[in-house]
Formats: structure tokens, C-alpha cells, sequence
């Protein structure tokens, strides 16, 4: 029984630019972000950057600088072919340093309103680094810091029923939990060495279940399903969805009418929508 019950290319109009080489190019789709509202209606962020990664692991810049940027999708899940595309406008309201990676990267949602983002121009040393912010029909605005935010990127953000408050997965190494904006790290005697954060983490019972990612020859992918109530933590054997790929980076899990979905980029070219199979998953759970 596959993981995947149903994959959903998300392709969205070309926007060209003259390159390095003054030659016509254009952005490459990638690393969706995905929310789902209880009537069913759908919001995605997609992510497009001006350069190629390679399975080699190197890469070709097509610019002077990296150039990160988004556009937003709307429509129903019932429905992923026809789903409106707009451009995103970002008011900054924080100050900018000098960077070699411009632009926003790899959105979560934390609800249908509330983003994190990473953004290397607002931190004065030019790392990634971690920023709350609002998104306001095609605006995301109202820029906040996370701490700590020295070189900080994919938080996992999740609804604590405990607190009534959204927190993070902070860290995988050792397995922390903390506020989204405050550094109040939780650490849990659990540790999952070369992990790293990669969805939101979903309510399914008692537990919270995320998607995780590690970089070795390839990507490979863990689930883990974290009880909040008794700190419990399960994770699946390392996989993949697609046997030839290089790259696996999803930013999103959705629970909609007991479906689950997963927002996924592959090789940094490509962005997925993907319905999984939820039994296949606790089959493969630790």
C-alpha cells in the first residue's frame, strides 16, 4: 500500500527575468506552504528562486544574488486544478542589511493569518533567520522578531492545547520546544541526530504529528508523532516519495474530513501538493 494516494502539481504563470548572462530566464517554482480552513478552502504560498540546485549538490546562480520570491494560490482541496494565482506584496516594516540571499524563504503557516518566515536581509549578519509575520489577502506585512535569531531557520510551529497558545519545534537535537517569539526552550530526553524541521506539526488525537528531513547522499524524510501530555515520541523509519528524487522539502501537513496532505518541493524545482495515506503511516511508526 503506497504512502501517496494522490499527487497534485502546482503550476503557476512564468515570470522571466534577464539573467548573469543576459540571456531570458526565468523562476523556478518550489517548497509550497499550505492551509486548510474547515470549510475545505485552500491557501498556497509558493516559493520561486532564481538559481538550480543539482544532485552533485552544486548549483548555478542566474544572478548577482539569490532572489527569493512568492506567490499565493487559492481555491478548494476538493479542487487543486483550479486555483487562483496572484502575486504576494511584502511590506517590510524591519530594518535590512546587506545579504547575498534576498527575498522571503520556506513560509509555515501557523494559522490561516499568522506566518514564520525566514529572512536573511533582517539579520545584520546576513543569516537566515526567523521572523513572525501577518498575511492580509495577498500582503504579508506587520514583520515581528522570534528569539533567539542569530542563525535560526524551520521551526516547526504546532497549537499547544495545554497553554492555548502556538509554539514550536524548535530543535530536533535535542528535541526542544519553545514560544514562537520568545526564547523559553523546553528540552525532551529524546534526541533525533541529523533531523531537521521541515512541516507545521498537526493535531491527530492526543498527539501532534510532524514531517522531518535529513541531508545525506539525498533527502530522506521521518514522521514523528509527539504526545504533549506525556513528552511520548515515535518516529517512522527514513523514506521517501519519489524514488529518483534528490531534494524533499515539504513545509506543510493539513488534516481536512480525516485526509491529510502534504506540501512538498522536489529538487528545488518542483512543488507538490500530496494527499498520504494516514494508516500507512502509524503502520510505519516506531
Amino acid at each position: 500500500m503506497s504512502i501517496i494516494k494522490s499527487i497534485f502539481p502546482l503550476i503557476l504563470p512564468q515570470q522571466c527575468f534577464n539573467d548573469f548572462f543576459n540571456r531570458t530566464n526565468a523562476f523556478i517554482d518550489m517548497n509550497p506552504s499550505m492551509y486548510i480552513d474547515s470549510e475545505g478552502n485552500v491557501t498556497i504560498l509558493v516559493r520561486s528562486i532564481n538559481y538550480r540546485k543539482f544532485f552533485d549538490k552544486n548549483f548555478t546562480m542566474y544572478e548577482r544574488q539569490s532572489n527569493s520570491i512568492y506567490k499565493i494560490m487559492r481555491g478548494h482541496i476538493n479542487d487543486l486544478y483550479d486555483l487562483s494565482c496572484d502575486s504576494i506584496i511584502v511590506e517590510n516594516n524591519l530594518p535590512t542589511y546587506p545579504t547575498y540571499w534576498l527575498g522571503l524563504e520556506d513560509i509555515r503557516f501557523i494559522n490561516s493569518t499568522s506566518l514564520l518566515v525566514t529572512i536573511p536581509s533582517c539579520n545584520k549578519n546576513g543569516n537566515p533567520s526567523i521572523f513572525k509575520a501577518e498575511l492580509t489577502n495577498n500582503k504579508i506585512h506587520l514583520f515581528c522578531e522570534c528569539y533567539p535569531n542569530h542563525i535560526e531557520k524551520n521551526w516547526m510551529p504546532f497549537y499547544d492545547e495545554q497553554t492555548k497558545n502556538y509554539k514550536v519545534l524548535y530543535s530536533l537535537d535535542p528535541f526542544t520546544i519553545k514560544s514562537i517569539e520568545y526564547d523559553d526552550c523546553k528540552r525532551i530526553k529524546f534526541n533525533l541526530e541529523g533531523y531537521h524541521g521541515s512541516t507545521n506539526g498537526i493535531k491527530i488525537d492526543e498527539n501532534i504529528l510532524f514531517l522531518v528531513h535529513t541531508n545525506l547522499e539525498k533527502v530522506y524524510n521521518k514522521w514523528i508523532l509527539f504526545n504533549p501530555n506525556t513528552d511520548e515520541i515515535k518516529v517512522s523509519n527514513p523514506f521517501v516519495f519519489f524514488n529518483n528524487s534528490y531534494i524533499e522539502f515539504a513545509c506543510s501537513l493539513c488534516l481536512y474530513n480525516e485526509r491529510l496532505f502534504v506540501s512538498l518541493g522536489v529538487n528545488d524545482d518542483k512543488a507538490f501538493i500530496l494527499e498520504v495515506n494516514l494508516e500507512k503511516i502509524y503502520q510505519n511508526l516506531l
